[in-house]
């Protein structure tokens, strides 16, 4: 038997899998962490990519807004603000000519005590709060897209002297990654231009990986060149969420050198599909919910053979994370269903429902989590129940691989184990 210790919210799921059924494993490219987060952050802003250092750039500016993720992101802020600020403040900006924005987009509120959290030393000096999608007072029109998106942005960002965006680069389920002008669009948009943006998800050219010809991405990067962002700061993390490099300059230099590094460790090839993939999500936060954790089933469905078995390890422990995926699930009486009504409307929400049920026709998911079985039925996944529960469904398969980050993993499989693209095309928006 081969022992396999899988993430799962803050801790661990040890499984037993048999050892001729095991075909693999396949975990990123691992990279040690720094040993000092600010002495990176430090080293990052002396060697600038494509543009004057910070603390020039920062001389005599009035006015400067530093941009992070959410809660959904396991980037260390705390770690690495404090190094940002203090450069700002060496260049004569004072604490009440800075601030900090959660770049949320759609996503929850971070709360009082995450707010406290991101800014570490700085918790109580520097101002830090949440962008606020709906709130027209807080937006302001920025301009029309190529694609036609009418975007409108948070007025405090734009108002600034000094945009600052700082964040992670990782895979994108159709973005093609995170970081970069993403934090911006969509993290500080108004609902609609981010509806829209997801709306495209499907279009040609998207996917994970995807950078050149993917219509989603190149309008982020549009909207991040019409705001005028002045720095970024990318942080590449290994799978024990880790930073393993930072890189700092312009918009695009620092965010295409940390694609680099993001591909050299998570992209993982593969000889063939399986008949059945055990996966993690990544743990927490990648598995703080259900529409977090559905990022997992990208990775798992481009290993696993149409028609096989997912075991997906997420906890959930904070539900499903979305009450409008919740409703489109419930209400569905088959997958049909759900790709029916998102040809009629794409909803904010009901998006998710979409790709999960995609995953749904792809494979048979079971779900290990902190969930009621109830609810896990909803999303049309089968509720486990314990570790002896789920070694009793492995021990039935011939053939398993195991993801054991399959939320940051980008799975290349060879020709034979290529997705059948013509199953994609049916489960379409298109169609």
């Amino acid at each position: 038997m081969a022992k396999i210790s899988l993430a799962y919210g803050r801790g661990q799921v040890e499984l037993e899998v048999p050892d001729h059924q095991l075909k693999g494993i396949y975990a990123p490219h691992e990279r040690p962490g720094v040993p000092d987060v600010a002495a990176e952050v430090r080293r990052a802003l002396q060697v600038p990519l494509g543009t004057e250092p910070l603390s020039r750039l920062a001389r005599g500016k009035r006015r400067a807004v530093l941009v992070v993720d959410d809660a959904t992101r396991a980037v260390p802020n705390s770690q690495i603000l404090p190094p940002l600020l203090a450069e700002l403040q060496a260049a004569g900006l004072k604490e009440n000519q800075i601030s900090v924005l959660v770049a949320r987009g759609l996503h929850r509120r971070s709360t009082p005590a995450e707010l406290r959290a991101t800014l570490g030393e700085y918790a109580h000096r520097i101002k830090i709060s949440n962008h606020e999608p709906d709130d027209p007072q807080q937006l302001v029109f920025l301009g029309r897209t190529r694609l036609g998106t009418n975007v409108y942005l948070n007025k405090e960002f734009l108002r600034a002297d000094l945009k600052i965006l700082v964040g992670d680069v990782e895979y994108h389920q159709f973005a093609g990654y995170g970081g970069g002008a993403k934090s911006v669009y969509p993290g500080l948009a108004d609902r609609e231009s981010i509806r829209l943006s997801h709306s495209r998800l499907d279009l040609p050219g998207t996917g994970p990986g995807r950078l050149q010809g993917n219509p989603v991405r190149e309008e982020i990067d549009e909207v991040g060149r019409m705001a005028g962002v002045d720095f970024g700061l990318n942080v590449v993390l290994n799978s024990r969420n880790q930073v393993v490099r930072a890189f700092a300059g312009d918009l695009m230099g620092a965010f295409q050198a940390a694609v680099q590094l993001c591909d050299e460790i998570y992209k993982v090839q593969v000889p063939c599909r399986v008949g059945m993939v055990i996966a993690s999500a990544g743990g927490y936060p990648k598995d703080i919910d259900l529409y977090q954790a559905q990022k997992a089933l990208e990775g798992a469905t481009r290993l696993v053979r149409k028609g096989g078995k997912v075991i997906l390890l997420a906890e959930c422990r904070e539900g499903h994370g979305s009450p409008v995926c919740y409703e489109w699930m419930s209400a569905a009486r088959t997958l049909e269903d759900i790709f029916h009504r998102i040809r009629e409307a794409f909803v904010m929400g009901g998006h998710k429902a979409y790709q999960l049920a995609r995953e749904l026709a792809w494979a048979k998911v079971y779900l290990l989590s902190a969930m009621e079985p109830e609810l896990v039925r909803k999303f049309f996944l089968h509720p486990l129940q314990g570790t002896a529960e789920t070694e009793q469904i492995i021990r039935a398969e011939r053939e398993i691989a195991v993801l054991p980050q399959a939320t940051s993993t980008l799975i290349l499989p060879d020709a034979d184990g290529a997705r059948n693209e013509e199953q994609l095309e049916k489960t379409s928006l298109g169609q």
